[in-house]
């Protein structure tokens, strides 16, 4: 199943600080505006009608007239506190809902940038291997405390025999990196099936008979299985497999898909190193078994 995502940008974050601050200032002052206003609704109205009352008494007014006015007057006031009340009440709703996206632009700011702090920090350890082992090693250590995986295991692709080679694991049973694929024969199709798709592969609640996670405490079903092929320019250089007790959420996998080209030409760099040191030993060999005179 290939999953397609799209991580929205967010604001500014010192926009959406001014924002927070501002929103609430505003709203308050919008209240009390309509408090004073409703309150001086009622004291016109309140004037009025004893104005009325007192025109009535002095015969300025026909006699019943002061209460036919008076009536209109505090209708008219009494509607006009309830629009400013409507008023209020939308108003109030719509800044709240302002505040909720600033909250929100808040989060996935603070996300993206904890996600480009862990890309970083995991791109320099990638960088210091010596040797492609090493290499699968810092990559799964250093995605263990990142992400919710509790087991992990590293193969890279032999393009001659089209097949994966065990090189690191990580929370897995076993002695060795290929001693897990032999506990686990259920996984080993699975790399192959992800390495031909060039897709990503999630298994949710895969059960027992993939695998089951242990640790100290007991051993445990995972929630989710992973199974990442990890590809640059057209090439297929490592298939990766994770297994947590809680599904990635979608900025672990963002942090995959970032880190993957990487880890690749890492890879690429120190597989054609060892090459090159291959045939400068071959090529040593051959002329320390050269006769002396051949050398000269």
């Amino acid at each position: 199943m290939e999953e397609g995502r799209v991580v929205a940008e967010p604001d500014s974050p010192r926009l959406a600080v001014a924002e927070v601050v501002r929103l609430p200032a505003w709203c308050r002052s919008l209240h009390r505006l309509s408090g004073w206003l409703s309150a001086l609704n009622l004291l016109a109205a309140l004037l009025a009608t004893a104005g009325f009352h007192a025109a009535e008494s002095t015969g300025l007014l026909p006699p019943g007239s002061a209460s036919m006015l008076s009536f209109a007057v505090v209708g008219m006031a009494v509607f006009s506190i309830l629009l400013l009340l409507l008023a209020r009440f939308t108003t109030g709703r719509q800044v709240m809902a302002e505040l909720e996206r600033v909250e929100v632009s808040q989060r996935l700011a603070a996300a993206q940038a904890e996600r480009r702090a862990l890309f970083g920090s995991l791109s320099a350890r990638l960088q210091q291997a010596r040797s492609p082992d090493e290499l699968a090693r810092q990559l799964l250590s250093g995605l263990a405390p990142s992400l919710p995986m509790q087991q992990g295991l590293c193969c890279f692709w032999d393009e001659g025999s089209q097949s994966p080679t065990a090189a690191a694991r990580y929370g897995a049973e076993g002695s060795s990196a290929a001693a897990v694929l032999e506990r686990q024969p259920r996984i080993g199709p699975l790399l192959l099936e992800a390495a031909r798709l060039r897709r990503r592969i999630v298994i949710a609640q895969p059960g027992p008979g993939y695998l089951r996670i242990t640790s100290g405490l007991g051993d445990a079903e995972p929630a989710e299985l992973l199974i990442q092929p990890i590809e640059h320019r057209g090439r297929l250089f490592a298939v990766l497999e994770l297994a947590s007790l809680r599904p990635l959420d979608e900025a672990a996998r963002a942090l995959l898909d970032e880190i993957a080209p990487v880890f690749a030409m890492c890879l690429d760099i120190l597989q054609r190193a060892e090459h090159s040191e291959g045939l400068l030993e071959q090529a040593r060999v051959a002329l320390a078994a050269m006769p002396s005179g051949l050398r000269s």
